[in-house]
């Protein structure tokens, strides 16, 4: 018995001869969606939106909040490569948005960031909250009339406070002032304080927050003021401090951090040139210093995993792992896997997979992985232009989008290539939907109808005059399927098939060696069979 039959479909593998594929991989497989192993029809995506004011824009963000339930479109120009992430509160009074890479790190809330018509965001604030100037100035306000019963060495620092209720690092401290508590039923000594006035810019500082510190002690609260307020006299005893302040170590984000991502726990990571660097958690507006983590090579680009945050440079990757910020140790792989694109940076659950020189990488908590070694040779990924990549993952596929085209490619199952094109991708969580950006338009990704695919079998080699192949049968879902056969080479049938039953083949490719079967159009096929006598067919 000699027969073709295929029953399961699965994607191109290119850098194998068309000889040696598995009967279930294709040499082409253009336009076709495999997930459930039959061969279906990808569908085209559809434009739902139009960004008006943003020419050719690079970035989007669904912002999930207001717009009766609908939420917002966030939109940036071309040459802007923003990402953005909601406040990792749980219930945030103010529906706050962090986003990076659009000049320095930005942040608004609902009222802010969707005032007007839009575009979108319409309205911002630098993140994170400036350190003063200046510190305190203080004097002795004059005796108040009553023995000191403490006489201690103060000295003062102030925060700047945001209408939201972040707080910044501390001024630097004022000069040491003698006072002293009074007894009771006395009054205490009192203090000039003349405050640092707050700073210009796109910050939303509402109050100036005053600490002062004891014979060397803590510095714990003493009172807030508003922003224009410039002078206070300080007469609170000593037991009526507050808490420490806990913003010592709260810098702001550097002004050219990027790559925003969140990570579990509350903690936000970005970057800039070679250093790693994490939020206090909980608190976005806040990166301490103290949590950056510096590599010998430049950051690329940067993706959570179950394992941890993969650190993708222009030499080695890092897995970067821990629980808190203080406490995060990066691993130094022996491998050089130097990535080439930010945008293909993709979180794929247990491991993040990027574009190299030589392929595409996947990281997790081992050696980096060449996952398209076998799949396309050296040539093959350098035609696809890797560095104009920008990828997302998309039912558990790296759904890539190159200056040519389109691939989705699953690990140990092929690639498939789309006839598809997109400035960048957006994946929304909430809808479970994917949105693309295609000129000014937002389209969502197989919103469309039904788009014309193409599948082509590997070469199945028999004897010369064993495949006297004269009938076939093609199993749909619908009818018709454009069904193509190919002996030597040569074209021997390019009919459409209009039912499941038996249709025959031309005579006279007995001697035939190479044989291929292609299937083409819009409805899904369950399997494909070619066969010597009716009786082979199934």
């Amino acid at each position: 018995m000699t027969s073709i039959a295929i029953t399961s479909f699965k994607g191109e593998l290119p850098a194998l001869t068309p000889r040696l594929l598995q009967p279930t991989n294709a040499q082409a497989a253009r336009n076709v969606n495999l997930r459930k192993g039959s061969l279906r029809a990808e569908n085209a995506p559809l434009p739902v939106l139009g960004i008006g004011g943003v020419i050719n824009p690079s970035s989007i963000y669904r912002y999930p909040f207001g717009n009766n339930g609908a939420g917002f479109w966030f939109a940036w120009g071309a040459g802007q490569q923003v990402n953005a992430a909601k406040s990792p509160l749980a219930k945030d009074a103010w529906s706050r948005v962090y986003w990076t890479g659009d000049s320095f790190p930005k942040m608004a809330p609902i009222g802010v960031a969707t005032q007007g018509a839009g575009p979108y965001p319409s309205g911002f604030y630098r993140l994170g909250v400036p350190a003063p100037d200046g510190a305190p100035l203080v004097t002795e306000a004059g005796d108040s009339g009553t023995a000191p019963a403490t006489v201690v060495n103060a000295t003062y620092i102030v925060t700047y406070v945001t209408a939201y209720g972040e707080e910044g690092p501390p001024s630097s401290a004022s000069n040491i002032i003698t006072r002293w508590d009074g007894a009771e039923g006395q009054l205490p000594g009192k203090v000039n304080v003349q405050l640092p006035a707050a700073p210009a810019g796109p910050y939303n500082i509402v109050t100036k927050r005053l600490y002062r510190s004891e014979s060397g002690g803590e510095f714990l609260y003493l009172a807030d003021f508003p922003v224009a307020q410039n002078s206070w006299v300080d007469d609170i005893n000593s037991d009526e401090l507050g808490i420490a302040c806990p913003s010592l170590t709260w810098d702001m984000p550097d002004a050219t951090m990027v790559g925003l991502v969140e990570m579990p726990n509350g903690i936000f990571a970005g970057f800039f040139d070679n250093t790693l660097c994490f939020c206090e958690p909980y608190y976005p507006h806040a990166w301490p210093v103290d949590y950056q983590i510096s590599f010998p090579d430049k950051i690329v680009g940067i993706g959570v995993t179950t394992a941890g945050l993969v650190v993708a440079t222009t030499g080695r990757p890092r897995l970067v792992t821990g629980t808190t910020p203080a406490a995060m140790t990066a691993s130094d792989p022996d491998a050089d896997r130097v990535c080439i694109s930010r945008g293909s940076v993709v979180d794929m659950g247990e491991y993040v997979v990027y574009a190299s020189t030589e392929g595409l990488v996947a990281v997790s908590g081992g050696e980096p992985q060449l996952i398209t070694d076998g799949v396309l040779t050296p040539e093959q990924w350098q035609a696809l232009n890797p560095s104009s990549i920008h990828a997302c993952r998309y039912e558990g596929r790296y759904l890539a989008f190159y200056s040519g085209g389109c691939f989705a490619l699953a690990p140990g199952e092929g690639i498939e290539f789309i006839d598809a094109a997109a400035a960048n991708s957006y994946y929304d969580i909430a809808a479970s939907s994917l949105y693309l950006i295609q000129g000014s338009s937002i389209s969502k990704w197989r919103g469309g109808p039904p788009m014309q695919y193409r599948w082509r079998s590997k070469i199945f080699e028999f004897p010369p005059g064993a495949a006297n192949f004269n009938c076939g049968k093609v199993i749909a879902d619908a009818y018709p399927v454009q069904f193509r056969v190919f002996a030597d080479k040569a074209l021997v049938l390019d009919m459409p098939i209009e039912a499941g039953g038996m249709f025959r083949l031309p005579a006279g490719y007995a001697e035939a060696r190479e044989w291929q079967v292609e299937a083409a159009g819009s409805n899904e096929v369950f399997s494909i069979q070619i066969a010597n006598t009716p009786s082979e067919l199934t």
